[in-house]
Protein backbone atom coordinates (compact mmCIF):
# COMPACT_ATOMS: atom_id res chain seq x y z
CA UNK A 1 0.00 0.00 0.00
CA UNK A 2 2.82 2.29 0.95
CA UNK A 3 4.06 2.09 -2.42
CA UNK A 4 1.17 2.81 -4.41
CA UNK A 5 0.58 5.89 -2.55
CA UNK A 6 4.03 7.12 -3.04
CA UNK A 7 3.67 6.45 -6.90
CA UNK A 8 0.55 8.07 -6.93
CA UNK A 9 1.94 11.37 -5.33
CA UNK A 10 5.42 11.78 -7.74
CA UNK A 11 6.17 11.44 -11.20
CA UNK A 12 3.38 10.41 -13.59
CA UNK A 13 3.88 6.52 -14.66
CA UNK A 14 4.84 5.11 -17.87
CA UNK A 15 1.25 4.91 -19.31
CA UNK A 16 1.28 8.81 -18.35
CA UNK A 17 1.77 11.26 -21.35
CA UNK A 18 4.32 13.37 -20.30
CA UNK A 19 3.66 17.25 -20.45
CA UNK A 20 7.55 17.79 -22.12
CA UNK A 21 5.96 15.08 -25.23
CA UNK A 22 3.15 16.95 -25.74
CA UNK A 23 5.32 20.74 -26.01
CA UNK A 24 7.91 18.31 -28.00
CA UNK A 25 4.80 17.44 -30.50
CA UNK A 26 2.46 20.81 -30.94
CA UNK A 27 6.19 22.91 -31.52
CA UNK A 28 7.28 21.12 -34.40
CA UNK A 29 3.62 20.21 -35.73
CA UNK A 30 3.64 24.15 -35.47
CA UNK A 31 7.04 24.23 -37.10
CA UNK A 32 6.01 21.51 -39.73
CA UNK A 33 3.64 24.92 -41.55
CA UNK A 34 6.11 27.25 -41.91
CA UNK A 35 9.85 25.67 -42.53
CA UNK A 36 9.18 22.82 -45.27
CA UNK A 37 6.94 25.38 -47.34
CA UNK A 38 9.46 28.25 -47.12
CA UNK A 39 10.70 27.21 -51.19
CA UNK A 40 7.67 25.85 -52.11
CA UNK A 41 6.17 29.27 -51.08
CA UNK A 42 8.81 31.41 -52.69
CA UNK A 43 8.54 29.54 -55.67
CA UNK A 44 4.95 30.08 -56.07
CA UNK A 45 5.55 33.64 -55.94
CA UNK A 46 8.00 32.82 -59.06
CA UNK A 47 11.00 33.81 -57.71
CA UNK A 48 14.17 31.84 -59.02
CA UNK A 49 17.08 29.71 -57.61
CA UNK A 50 19.13 33.22 -56.88
CA UNK A 51 16.34 35.02 -55.54
CA UNK A 52 15.09 32.21 -52.97
CA UNK A 53 18.86 31.44 -52.04
CA UNK A 54 19.46 35.51 -51.38
CA UNK A 55 16.04 35.02 -48.92
CA UNK A 56 17.46 31.99 -47.31
CA UNK A 57 20.75 33.17 -46.74
CA UNK A 58 18.90 36.11 -44.99
CA UNK A 59 16.64 33.82 -43.10
CA UNK A 60 20.26 32.15 -42.04
CA UNK A 61 21.92 35.67 -40.87
CA UNK A 62 18.80 36.64 -38.86
CA UNK A 63 18.99 33.08 -36.95
CA UNK A 64 22.77 34.18 -35.79
CA UNK A 65 21.89 37.12 -34.09
CA UNK A 66 18.63 36.06 -32.52
CA UNK A 67 19.35 32.53 -31.11
CA UNK A 68 21.57 33.75 -28.90
CA UNK A 69 19.76 37.18 -28.80
CA UNK A 70 16.91 35.68 -27.35
CA UNK A 71 18.54 33.03 -25.49
CA UNK A 72 20.74 35.95 -23.62
CA UNK A 73 17.30 37.39 -22.66
CA UNK A 74 15.88 33.97 -21.41
CA UNK A 75 18.86 33.68 -19.02
CA UNK A 76 18.55 37.53 -17.85
CA UNK A 77 14.53 36.57 -17.10
CA UNK A 78 15.05 33.42 -16.00
CA UNK A 79 12.55 32.24 -18.02
CA UNK A 80 12.23 29.65 -20.96
CA UNK A 81 8.29 30.10 -21.11
CA UNK A 82 8.04 33.66 -21.13
CA UNK A 83 10.59 34.01 -23.83
CA UNK A 84 8.84 30.95 -25.76
CA UNK A 85 5.56 32.16 -25.97
CA UNK A 86 6.91 35.54 -27.23
CA UNK A 87 8.74 33.97 -30.10
CA UNK A 88 5.56 31.88 -31.01
CA UNK A 89 3.62 34.98 -31.06
CA UNK A 90 5.99 37.44 -33.01
CA UNK A 91 6.34 34.50 -35.68
CA UNK A 92 2.29 34.20 -35.59
CA UNK A 93 1.51 37.71 -36.23
CA UNK A 94 4.34 37.45 -38.94
CA UNK A 95 3.43 34.67 -40.60
CA UNK A 96 -0.04 35.74 -40.86
CA UNK A 97 0.97 38.63 -43.23
CA UNK A 98 2.71 36.19 -45.94
CA UNK A 99 -0.39 35.36 -47.95
CA UNK A 100 -0.56 39.20 -48.63
CA UNK A 101 2.64 39.44 -49.71
CA UNK A 102 3.45 38.79 -53.72
CA UNK A 103 6.59 40.75 -54.72
CA UNK A 104 10.05 40.14 -53.96
CA UNK A 105 10.33 42.87 -51.72
CA UNK A 106 7.64 42.04 -49.42
CA UNK A 107 9.08 38.27 -48.93
CA UNK A 108 12.66 39.83 -48.48
CA UNK A 109 11.36 41.48 -45.26
CA UNK A 110 8.36 38.84 -44.27
CA UNK A 111 10.38 35.76 -43.95
CA UNK A 112 13.62 37.30 -42.13
CA UNK A 113 10.93 38.64 -40.03
CA UNK A 114 9.61 35.53 -39.02
CA UNK A 115 12.71 33.36 -38.19
CA UNK A 116 13.68 36.04 -36.08
CA UNK A 117 11.00 34.91 -33.95
CA UNK A 118 10.69 31.28 -34.64
CA UNK A 119 14.43 30.00 -35.08
CA UNK A 120 14.46 30.70 -31.40
CA UNK A 121 11.72 28.28 -30.55
CA UNK A 122 13.41 24.98 -31.68
CA UNK A 123 16.81 25.62 -29.47
CA UNK A 124 14.46 27.03 -26.37
CA UNK A 125 12.19 23.89 -26.50
CA UNK A 126 15.55 21.89 -26.62
CA UNK A 127 16.89 23.20 -23.45
CA UNK A 128 13.30 23.28 -21.60
CA UNK A 129 12.96 19.99 -22.72
CA UNK A 130 16.86 18.59 -20.99
CA UNK A 131 15.67 20.72 -17.94
CA UNK A 132 12.35 19.39 -17.41
CA UNK A 133 12.69 15.87 -18.55
CA UNK A 134 16.05 15.65 -16.11
CA UNK A 135 13.49 15.71 -13.60
CA UNK A 136 11.42 12.98 -14.53
CA UNK A 137 12.93 9.14 -13.90
CA UNK A 138 12.87 7.25 -16.87
CA UNK A 139 13.22 10.35 -19.05
CA UNK A 140 15.90 11.43 -21.86
CA UNK A 141 16.25 14.01 -24.13
CA UNK A 142 15.52 11.33 -27.28
CA UNK A 143 12.83 9.58 -25.51
CA UNK A 144 10.83 13.51 -25.39
CA UNK A 145 12.35 14.52 -28.58
CA UNK A 146 10.99 11.75 -31.00
CA UNK A 147 7.95 13.26 -30.22
CA UNK A 148 8.73 16.34 -31.72
CA UNK A 149 9.56 14.37 -34.72
CA UNK A 150 6.53 12.27 -34.83
CA UNK A 151 4.27 15.87 -34.62
CA UNK A 152 6.28 17.41 -37.34
CA UNK A 153 5.48 14.33 -39.49
CA UNK A 154 2.19 13.87 -38.81
CA UNK A 155 0.97 17.32 -39.61
CA UNK A 156 2.79 17.53 -42.77
CA UNK A 157 0.82 14.60 -44.34
CA UNK A 158 -3.06 16.06 -43.91
CA UNK A 159 -1.69 19.65 -44.50
CA UNK A 160 -0.05 18.54 -47.45
CA UNK A 161 -3.52 16.99 -48.71
CA UNK A 162 -5.09 20.78 -47.33
CA UNK A 163 -2.55 22.34 -49.57
CA UNK A 164 -3.49 20.57 -52.40
CA UNK A 165 -7.04 21.27 -52.35
CA UNK A 166 -7.02 24.89 -50.70
CA UNK A 167 -3.99 26.42 -51.53
CA UNK A 168 -0.81 27.39 -49.52
CA UNK A 169 -2.67 29.92 -47.45
CA UNK A 170 -3.83 27.25 -45.35
CA UNK A 171 -0.01 26.63 -43.50
CA UNK A 172 -0.31 30.45 -42.30
CA UNK A 173 -3.74 29.31 -40.20
CA UNK A 174 -2.68 26.03 -39.20
CA UNK A 175 0.66 27.82 -37.84
CA UNK A 176 -1.48 30.40 -35.66
CA UNK A 177 -3.58 27.42 -34.79
CA UNK A 178 -1.11 25.17 -33.68
CA UNK A 179 1.19 28.00 -31.89
CA UNK A 180 -1.77 28.92 -29.22
CA UNK A 181 -2.11 25.05 -28.67
CA UNK A 182 1.42 24.97 -27.70
CA UNK A 183 1.38 28.12 -25.79
CA UNK A 184 -1.41 26.55 -24.12
CA UNK A 185 0.54 23.42 -23.04
CA UNK A 186 3.59 25.50 -21.91
CA UNK A 187 1.51 26.80 -19.39
CA UNK A 188 0.98 23.84 -17.59
CA UNK A 189 4.47 23.21 -17.70
CA UNK A 190 6.17 23.47 -13.97
CA UNK A 191 9.19 26.17 -13.47
CA UNK A 192 12.64 24.55 -12.98
CA UNK A 193 14.64 26.06 -10.54
CA UNK A 194 18.49 26.70 -11.17
CA UNK A 195 19.44 23.81 -8.96
CA UNK A 196 17.36 21.58 -10.67
CA UNK A 197 18.69 22.03 -14.36
CA UNK A 198 20.70 18.77 -15.10
CA UNK A 199 24.42 19.61 -15.71
CA UNK A 200 24.35 18.88 -19.45
CA UNK A 201 22.86 22.12 -20.02
CA UNK A 202 23.86 23.99 -16.98
CA UNK A 203 23.55 28.07 -17.69
CA UNK A 204 27.12 29.83 -18.17
CA UNK A 205 28.04 31.70 -15.15
CA UNK A 206 29.58 35.12 -15.29
CA UNK A 207 32.49 34.03 -13.55
CA UNK A 208 33.28 31.58 -16.35
CA UNK A 209 34.75 33.29 -19.02
CA UNK A 210 34.10 32.59 -23.01
CA UNK A 211 37.95 32.08 -23.33
CA UNK A 212 37.93 28.57 -21.47
CA UNK A 213 35.60 27.56 -24.07
CA UNK A 214 37.21 29.47 -26.89
CA UNK A 215 40.52 27.89 -26.02
CA UNK A 216 39.77 24.22 -26.33
CA UNK A 217 40.73 23.65 -29.51
CA UNK A 218 39.10 20.09 -30.29
CA UNK A 219 36.35 22.52 -29.81
CA UNK A 220 37.42 24.79 -32.28
CA UNK A 221 38.14 22.40 -34.79
CA UNK A 222 34.85 20.73 -34.62
CA UNK A 223 33.10 24.12 -35.04
CA UNK A 224 35.02 24.70 -38.44
CA UNK A 225 34.03 20.70 -39.10
CA UNK A 226 30.43 21.49 -38.85
CA UNK A 227 30.37 24.94 -40.23
CA UNK A 228 31.87 23.37 -43.91
CA UNK A 229 30.24 20.18 -43.78
CA UNK A 230 26.78 22.35 -43.50
CA UNK A 231 27.67 24.59 -46.16
CA UNK A 232 26.28 21.86 -48.39
CA UNK A 233 24.06 20.07 -45.79
CA UNK A 234 21.70 23.24 -45.36
CA UNK A 235 21.15 23.69 -48.64
CA UNK A 236 20.64 20.21 -49.26
CA UNK A 237 17.58 20.48 -47.42
CA UNK A 238 16.51 24.11 -48.32
CA UNK A 239 16.61 23.01 -51.99
CA UNK A 240 14.97 19.55 -51.65
CA UNK A 241 11.19 21.39 -52.60
CA UNK A 242 13.01 22.62 -55.83
CA UNK A 243 14.46 18.63 -56.78
CA UNK A 244 11.18 17.09 -56.66
CA UNK A 245 9.91 19.94 -58.51
CA UNK A 246 12.52 19.24 -60.63
CA UNK A 247 12.65 15.65 -61.59
CA UNK A 248 8.06 15.91 -61.72
CA UNK A 249 7.34 15.93 -58.81
CA UNK A 250 4.34 18.05 -56.88
CA UNK A 251 4.16 19.82 -53.45
CA UNK A 252 1.38 16.97 -52.03
CA UNK A 253 4.70 14.32 -52.58
CA UNK A 254 7.32 16.67 -51.13
CA UNK A 255 5.68 17.02 -47.93
CA UNK A 256 5.10 12.88 -47.90
CA UNK A 257 9.31 13.38 -48.18
CA UNK A 258 9.53 15.55 -45.12
CA UNK A 259 6.95 13.39 -43.27
CA UNK A 260 9.02 9.91 -43.66
CA UNK A 261 12.24 11.77 -43.22
CA UNK A 262 10.61 13.40 -39.64
CA UNK A 263 9.57 9.33 -39.05
CA UNK A 264 12.75 8.34 -39.60
CA UNK A 265 14.46 10.25 -36.95
CA UNK A 266 12.27 8.53 -34.16
CA UNK A 267 14.58 4.72 -33.88
CA UNK A 268 17.43 7.13 -33.82
CA UNK A 269 15.88 9.11 -30.65
CA UNK A 270 14.69 5.74 -29.30
CA UNK A 271 18.10 4.14 -29.36
CA UNK A 272 19.72 7.77 -28.45
CA UNK A 273 20.95 6.76 -24.90
CA UNK A 274 21.97 3.59 -26.00
CA UNK A 275 23.87 4.65 -29.17
CA UNK A 276 25.99 7.09 -26.85
CA UNK A 277 26.60 4.38 -24.27
CA UNK A 278 27.72 1.84 -26.55
CA UNK A 279 29.87 3.91 -29.23
CA UNK A 280 32.12 6.68 -29.51
CA UNK A 281 30.14 10.02 -30.19
CA UNK A 282 32.86 11.45 -32.70
CA UNK A 283 32.44 7.67 -34.29
CA UNK A 284 28.21 8.16 -34.82
CA UNK A 285 28.85 12.17 -36.49
CA UNK A 286 31.52 10.25 -38.65
CA UNK A 287 28.56 7.59 -39.41
CA UNK A 288 26.06 10.61 -39.90
CA UNK A 289 28.55 12.65 -42.55
CA UNK A 290 28.78 9.59 -44.59
CA UNK A 291 25.23 9.29 -44.60
CA UNK A 292 24.34 12.59 -45.72
CA UNK A 293 27.22 12.27 -48.05
CA UNK A 294 25.81 9.07 -49.71
CA UNK A 295 22.15 11.31 -49.69
CA UNK A 296 23.71 13.80 -51.56
CA UNK A 297 25.40 11.35 -54.27
CA UNK A 298 21.51 9.84 -54.38
CA UNK A 299 20.11 13.36 -54.65
CA UNK A 300 22.87 14.09 -58.09
CA UNK A 301 21.31 11.02 -59.87
CA UNK A 302 17.73 11.21 -59.04
CA UNK A 303 15.52 10.98 -61.85
CA UNK A 304 11.67 9.94 -60.37
CA UNK A 305 10.04 11.38 -57.03
CA UNK A 306 10.15 7.67 -55.62
CA UNK A 307 13.79 8.08 -55.92
CA UNK A 308 13.65 11.21 -53.04
CA UNK A 309 11.08 9.93 -51.03
CA UNK A 310 13.14 6.29 -50.39
CA UNK A 311 16.27 8.38 -49.70
CA UNK A 312 14.73 10.27 -46.87
CA UNK A 313 13.74 7.06 -44.91
CA UNK A 314 18.01 7.57 -44.33
CA UNK A 315 17.42 10.97 -42.81
CA UNK A 316 17.07 9.61 -39.59
CA UNK A 317 21.01 7.95 -39.78
CA UNK A 318 22.26 11.62 -40.68
CA UNK A 319 20.64 14.48 -39.28
CA UNK A 320 18.93 12.64 -36.35
CA UNK A 321 22.41 10.74 -35.23
CA UNK A 322 24.17 13.98 -35.89
CA UNK A 323 21.87 15.98 -33.59
CA UNK A 324 22.41 12.94 -30.62
CA UNK A 325 26.00 12.82 -31.41
CA UNK A 326 27.02 16.13 -31.55
CA UNK A 327 25.25 17.07 -28.18
CA UNK A 328 27.63 14.48 -26.55
CA UNK A 329 30.20 15.26 -28.44
CA UNK A 330 30.29 18.87 -27.40
CA UNK A 331 29.01 18.31 -23.68
CA UNK A 332 32.55 15.93 -23.27
CA UNK A 333 34.66 19.15 -24.33
CA UNK A 334 33.01 21.67 -22.88
CA UNK A 335 34.69 22.78 -19.49
CA UNK A 336 31.88 22.68 -16.53
CA UNK A 337 29.11 25.52 -16.37
CA UNK A 338 30.00 26.24 -20.39
CA UNK A 339 27.79 23.32 -21.53
CA UNK A 340 24.83 25.56 -22.44
CA UNK A 341 26.65 28.24 -24.19
CA UNK A 342 28.88 25.87 -26.56
CA UNK A 343 25.74 24.03 -27.32
CA UNK A 344 23.92 27.64 -28.58
CA UNK A 345 27.29 28.46 -30.34
CA UNK A 346 26.92 25.20 -32.22
CA UNK A 347 23.76 25.44 -33.47
CA UNK A 348 24.42 29.20 -34.51
CA UNK A 349 27.30 28.16 -36.56
CA UNK A 350 25.79 25.15 -38.49
CA UNK A 351 22.20 26.43 -39.15
CA UNK A 352 22.83 30.00 -39.29
CA UNK A 353 26.33 30.68 -40.65
CA UNK A 354 26.64 27.78 -42.62
CA UNK A 355 22.99 28.11 -43.75
CA UNK A 356 23.99 32.04 -44.94
CA UNK A 357 27.22 31.26 -46.81
CA UNK A 358 25.89 27.84 -48.48
CA UNK A 359 22.95 29.09 -49.83
CA UNK A 360 24.00 32.13 -51.50
CA UNK A 361 26.64 30.29 -53.04
CA UNK A 362 24.30 27.44 -54.03
CA UNK A 363 21.34 29.50 -55.27
CA UNK A 364 23.99 30.97 -57.98
CA UNK A 365 25.15 27.85 -58.78
CA UNK A 366 22.13 25.84 -59.04
CA UNK A 367 21.16 29.05 -61.73
CA UNK A 368 24.39 28.18 -63.49
CA UNK A 369 24.63 24.99 -63.63
CA UNK A 370 21.84 23.06 -62.62
CA UNK A 371 20.13 21.61 -59.57
CA UNK A 372 21.45 17.78 -59.33
CA UNK A 373 25.44 18.55 -60.33
CA UNK A 374 25.40 20.59 -57.21
CA UNK A 375 24.40 17.89 -55.04
CA UNK A 376 27.31 15.91 -56.51
CA UNK A 377 29.33 19.32 -55.62
CA UNK A 378 28.10 19.19 -51.56
CA UNK A 379 28.73 15.42 -51.64
CA UNK A 380 32.42 16.32 -51.99
CA UNK A 381 32.52 19.19 -49.54
CA UNK A 382 31.26 17.05 -47.12
CA UNK A 383 33.88 14.62 -47.96
CA UNK A 384 36.33 17.11 -46.91
CA UNK A 385 34.63 17.97 -43.76
CA UNK A 386 34.47 14.19 -42.82
CA UNK A 387 38.27 13.82 -43.75
CA UNK A 388 39.42 16.45 -41.62
CA UNK A 389 37.14 15.70 -38.41
CA UNK A 390 38.63 12.58 -38.70
CA UNK A 391 42.73 13.74 -38.78
CA UNK A 392 41.84 16.33 -36.36
CA UNK A 393 39.51 15.49 -33.69
CA UNK A 394 39.11 11.53 -33.56
CA UNK A 395 42.47 11.46 -31.64
CA UNK A 396 41.04 14.03 -29.29
CA UNK A 397 37.91 12.07 -28.56
CA UNK A 398 39.87 8.99 -27.40
CA UNK A 399 41.89 11.35 -24.95
CA UNK A 400 38.54 12.34 -23.81
CA UNK A 401 36.94 8.80 -23.35
CA UNK A 402 40.34 7.62 -21.81
CA UNK A 403 40.24 11.28 -18.96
Amino acid sequence: MREKRNRSSSEPGPGSLNPYAMLQFFSWATISCFNPYVTVTLTDRGLNNSGIGLILTLNALVSIVAQPAWGLISDRIHSIRKVFIICLAGSSLAIMLIPRAQSFSQLIVLYPLVLFFLSPVAPLLDVWTYQGGSLRPGSSYGSLRLWGSLGFALCLIPLGRMVTLTGLNVTSYSFVFLAVVSVLISLTLPAVQQKQISPVMQPSTGSLKISALLGQKAYLSYLFVIFLAFISIQPMFGFQARLMLEVGGNQELYMWTMALAALSEIPVFIWSKRLISRFRPASLIIISFAVFIIRMVIYSAVTEPWHIILTSLIHGFSYALFLVATVSYIDNLAPQGMKSTALTIASAIYIGLSGMVGNTITGRLMDSIGIRPVYLLGALATTLALVLFILTLLPGSRLIRKA
